[in-house]
């Protein structure tokens, strides 16, 4: 076992607890993002995340969050998927892919398409309500997740994540999912020499080193007893907040980290 990679995951879950440095400041994770008036856990607030979730990739987070909220102060029904069902006529509806050009995604008509085809689904399959979605029980939960349109491994596990982390599912076999990973967990893997990935490369050239970084971050969680939940969010806010500013003083990870051990 990677000894280094345990200890890494261990600081990042104690610092992250203790609300220490870079994680002092938590209001941009997906588990805090609710449009006023809406009530926490509530339908209505579950909706709204798993639209949001669905479209965040390839794009700022903290930018679409906001977009999202102004979205739904405007028109919440389009965060309804009963009344989108009703309302709009197909995956190529003008009217809804204006809408949701607001959201500044990359890519507008997949947003619509996947938008129209879950909101059919959602009031069909499971009456109107994303909470639904978890009454599925173990592994059938991620599978169940990941048959809906824009939720591979990483969005997937996000949704996952933030279900659970706002008390709207409860997964027993939580630990057996797959660690959610991006490019940006898998710069961290690399940048702290806890994987085999090179370091001289650009953020982008990182895709074919997910899966590395994935296998390591998940072993090093079991072994260490780390919740991978805790661990994801604090390499979220690491890689947002602190990597992509190159904020190395408050990182709980200098002295193990390439960039910030130069500063040492």
């Amino acid at each position: 076992m990677n000894k280094r990679a345990k200890q890494i995951v261990r600081i990042l879950q104690k610092s992250f607890k203790n609300e220490e440095a870079v994680f002092a400041d938590t209001k941009e994770l997906l588990e805090n993002q609710r449009p006023r008036g809406v009530r926490t856990g509530s339908r209505e607030h579950a909706n709204f995340l798993f639209y949001l979730i669905s479209q965040d990739h390839g794009t700022k987070s903290a930018k679409l969050y906001e977009r999202a909220k102004s979205l739904y102060q405007e028109h919440p029904d389009l965060f309804d998927p009963v009344s989108v069902a009703k309302t709009y006529r197909s995956e190529s509806d003008m009217e809804l892919a204006t809408l949701l050009k607001m959201l500044g995604v990359r890519y507008p008509n997949n947003a619509t398409k996947f938008w129209y085809h879950n909101s059919t689904r959602l009031t069909s399959e499971f009456g109107g309500d994303s909470r639904n979605i978890f009454r599925a029980l173990g592994s059938d939960v991620v599978k169940t997740i990941r048959s809906f349109q824009g939720f591979g491994p990483k969005i997937g596990g996000l949704l996952l994540r933030v279900f659970v982390g706002t008390g709207m599912a409860n997964i027993d076999e939580i630990g057996e999912v797959d660690f959610p990973t991006d490019i940006h967990d898998t710069r961290i893997a690399a940048l702290t020499r806890i994987a085999d990935i090179p370091t001289d490369i650009t953020e982008l050239n990182y895709s074919p080193y997910v899966r590395t970084a994935q296998n390591v971050w998940r072993s090093a969680c079991r072994e260490a007893g780390a919740d991978w939940l805790e661990v994801d969010r604090a390499l979220w806010i690491l890689g947002s907040k602190g990597c992509v500013s190159g904020r190395h003083h408050d990182c709980p990870l200098r002295a193990y980290c390439i960039k910030g051990d130069l500063l040492l």
